[in-house]
């Protein structure tokens, strides 16, 4: 099924994925620790993260506090690959589980056996 999409759709989403779902990890683990925090796994979110949440801070409302901004960047990268990406490539995305990246991580765990 990952065949119907293009292989440059898969390459475009591919990073917008994994930075979705970095921003998301990032808010949770601020959620339950000090933002400034010296945890390894918080520091590297961090620095894979802080360019995305710098540029679009740039469009964020002047309501969303300074934790909120990962969570926010996940909501535009979920936004820009729902809606913008299929458009702009050109392939279908029915509901979340046809976006490229969650298909690939699907079907390698379907391979697996789980």
């Amino acid at each position: 099924m990952i065949t119907t999409i293009p292989p440059v759709g898969i390459l475009i989403d591919l990073p917008f994925g994994v930075l979705m779902w970095t921003s998301l990890a990032h808010f949770l683990l601020i959620m339950v620790m000090r933002e400034d925090s010296d945890f390894i796994v918080l520091r590297v979110l961090r620095s894979v993260n802080s360019p995305v949440h710098q540029t679009i801070s740039l469009t964020q409302p002047n309501f969303i506090i300074a934790r909120l901004t990962p969570i926010y960047s996940a909501l535009v990268l979920f936004i820009t690959r729902y809606y913008l990406l299929p458009l702009v490539v050109g392939f279908d995305v029915w509901n979340f589980y046809d976006m490229p990246l969650e298909r690939l991580l699907l079907s390698a765990w379907a391979d697996l056996g789980f």
